[in-house]
């Protein structure tokens, strides 16, 4: 009796092995259909690279072009500039020479000023003499007609220059006052163009500037050339990588299948010993998850809980079920999600249907958790993310591990964050993310709790974004990620150091 308890349970272990195995295979065939993805991707990547080099907008060709209009710009501006600067210099000496002139033509002015003023004594006392001549003309009547001829005479000579002293006067006034505004309009004009000069040197120093600017444009695009050059060789190179990949992983499912038939066998032998005619089907387990997936991408809620309820009528454990069907299923439609905005509506359903299992699941599941308690652990969505799918999967393998979890939900700010893991003394905060912008809350919240001094606790990042771009975790300063429930475990005993200790999750 005992031989035969002993039997069934091997052969138990074996039919779960098997399902395990399946869904192995359906795993290599999963990353089969991503690395196809992934290389239509890159394909993509170099067709955009080949259109924009090709492109007459090219980026190194516009700087080009750009930086020979500026020179050209340039060196017109300098060739106008040492012109007006010439011309400064010439008005400057032409200004000198008639200030000078000025200078001379008041000076003469001066003499002549004397000269006039001499000259109207001159014609006063001419005046004086003929009115004399006059007096002894008329003194000597007929006799004195000599007199009379010599006082006109005189006094023509007078009026002659007087007006001749004033007019003189009046000219050489027009002219000293014509060559003293002529100086004043000189210098006006000279500190004007010593303005325009003084302006156009700032303006130099703006056009070289600019001139040094292009040039380091198209320096640094030539250093783009060479980093897309670089990017689209190394294209080329992960391509062959994913058809590496894709021959290794057709590889490991041959041998996968080569397990699954020698698994077969020893079921079978199995059932030969334990007299069994009856077999079971050995690819419930594959079946089981093709029909939730269908139904869930359906978001036929009641058809994949009455699946999960009839799984485990037929005897299949909790633990297979979280982990091969719904962990599966999460992170498939997570990467769909990846390439096209997912409205709202589908992200709640799809949550519901997670949340309405997981509620059959966990009372299961609970009864394999772990007595004792290895730390507290905070988790929750980052802020703007509501997609709950992978979330309550994780925060139940880790109670099931032992922890105690405190789940904050969806769409959790970093704030909130920080004050419960001040308040639960929590040394790990457990992030989920579905869309690359909010995994970059990531970011803050380290900044956040470095600043909170909370530099110890430490965050474990999940979601589609870091299972596609592994990279993504350095990125937004995360120190560790986890695809699934088992793999959280596991870093999350790793990030707390408690992988020394003897409590572990089987």
């Amino acid at each position: 009796m005992s031989n035969h308890v002993f039997l069934e349970k091997q052969k138990k272990k074996l039919e779960n092995q098997l399902r395990v195995l399946w869904s192995q295979i359906n795993y290599c065939e999963d990353i089969e259909t991503s690395s196809l993805a992934l290389s239509d991707y890159l394909m993509k990547i170099k067709k955009i690279y080949m259109d924009y080099t090709r492109n007459e907008n090219y980026i190194t060709l516009m700087a080009e072009r750009t930086k020979q209009k500026i020179d050209l710009q340039l060196h017109l501006f300098l060739e106008g500039l040492e012109k007006i600067i010439q011309l400064r210099e010439n008005y400057s000496h032409v200004n000198a020479k008639i200030v000078e002139l000025n200078k001379d033509n008041m000076e003469v002015d001066k003499h002549l000023r004397d000269t006039f003023t001499l000259l109207q004594n001159v014609s006063s006392q001419t005046k004086v003499l003929a009115i004399n001549a006059n007096i002894e003309a008329h003194r000597l009547g007929a006799q004195g007609a000599v007199f009379k001829i010599i006082a006109s005479e005189v006094r023509k000579l007078s009026d002659i220059t007087n007006e001749s002293s004033s007019h003189m006067t009046d000219t050489t006034s027009k002219l000293t006052s014509q060559t003293s505004e002529m100086t004043q309009i000189l210098n006006e004009n000279n500190r004007t163009l010593i303005k325009v000069v003084e302006e156009l040197e700032q303006g130099k120093d703006s056009f070289v500037s600019m001139y040094q600017d292009s040039e380091d444009i198209v320096n640094e695009s030539l250093v783009l050339d060479d980093t897309l050059k670089l990017i689209y060789d190394l294209i080329d190179k992960v391509n062959m990588m994913i058809e590496y990949n894709r021959i290794s992983y057709t590889n490991v499912k041959k041998i996968l299948r080569e397990q699954v038939d020698i698994t077969k066998e020893m079921i079978t032998d199995f059932n030969r010993e334990l007299d069994v005619s009856t077999l079971v089907n050995l690819n419930d387990g594959i079946d089981l998850y093709k029909n939730f997936y269908k139904h869930f991408k359906e978001e036929n809620l009641e058809q994949c809980v009455w699946l999960i309820q009839k799984a485990l009528e037929n005897g299949e454990e909790a633990a297979f079920i979280t982990t091969h069907i719904l962990e599966r299923t999460v992170e498939t439609v997570g990467k769909e999600q990846i390439d096209r905005l997912v409205p709202l509506s589908e992200i709640y359903v799809n949550g519901r249907i997670i949340e309405a299992c997981m509620d059959i699941l966990i009372p299961i599941l609970e009864k394999d958790r772990k007595k004792e308690n290895l730390g507290s652990i905070i988790i929750g969505n980052a802020y703007g993310d509501y997609h709950a799918l992978g979330r309550q999967i994780i925060a139940t393998f880790l109670r099931m591990a032992g922890f105690d979890v405190t789940d904050l939900g969806l769409s959790v700010s970093n704030e909130t964050f920080v004050e419960a893991a001040k308040k639960q003394k929590a040394n790990l905060i457990c992030v989920s993310a579905l869309i690359i912008h909010t995994a970059e809350e990531v970011i803050q919240l380290r900044e956040l709790l470095d600043k909170s001094g909370l530099k110890h606790v430490k965050i474990l990042v999940g979601g589609a974004p870091f299972n596609f771009e592994p990279r993504l975790v350095q990125r937004v300063k995360g120190d560790a990620m986890a695809a699934n429930g088992i793999e959280a475990i596991k870093a999350a005993k790793e990030l707390l150091g408690l992988l020394n200790r003897k409590v572990d999750y089987k």
